[in-house]
């Protein structure tokens, strides 16, 4: 799997924010590539639950993931890499920040199930998406070139969103 995330860091041009792997691997072919100008990675290194490492040009900041659209302005990076273990408690308030901030393409690796799943929350906003499958794993794309997102329209996904959530804790609860 580390093959494919390395073939699209190749690939990759202009801005990158990278979301979760800190692979020595994947960072040197980070740097190895001429044709990124820009790249922040977040790594969740502190202890504490919402707050990231932000590393860039040489700095560290620590942000919190939930509030990623005030870091980023609207449209400014090209290419966003992410693991979905590490923004699966994040889920509603990033699907839509991740809309916001990228311009350019959104790769996003998990397992099978999460990804189907959230192929059909990020289907709300552009229905140029590929889904690849490998083994247990797939790596969701998305092309958020022509991609728009509105405030009332995300507001109306995060309410439906949080009774979908509340309602799969509930018949949990009274199956077990």
């Amino acid at each position: 799997m580390n093959k494919e995330i390395l073939q699209i860091i190749k690939k990759a041009k202009g801005s990158l924010l990278d979301i979760g792997f800190v692979d020595s691997e994947i960072l040197d072919a980070i740097d190895e590539n001429d044709n990124i100008y820009t790249c922040f990675v977040l790594s969740n290194i502190s202890l504490t639950g919402k707050r990231f490492n932000v590393t860039g040009r040489g700095k560290t900041k620590k942000i919190n993931i939930k509030k990623i659209k005030k870091y980023f302005k609207k449209k400014t990076v090209d290419t966003i890499i992410c693991n979905y273990n590490t923004v699966y408690q994040f889920r509603r308030s990033f699907i839509p920040s991740s809309v916001y901030i990228n311009k350019g393409s959104l790769y996003i690796y998990g397992d099978k199930e999460q990804i189907e799943q959230l192929k059909l929350k990020y289907m709300r906003y552009t229905s140029d998406i590929h889904l690849t499958y490998y083994d247990n794993k797939a790596i969701l794309k998305v092309n958020n070139e022509k991609t728009k997102n509105y405030f009332f329209k995300d507001f109306i996904y995060k309410i439906s969103d949080f009774f979908v959530d509340s309602l799969d804790i509930i018949t949990e609860l009274i199956l077990n």
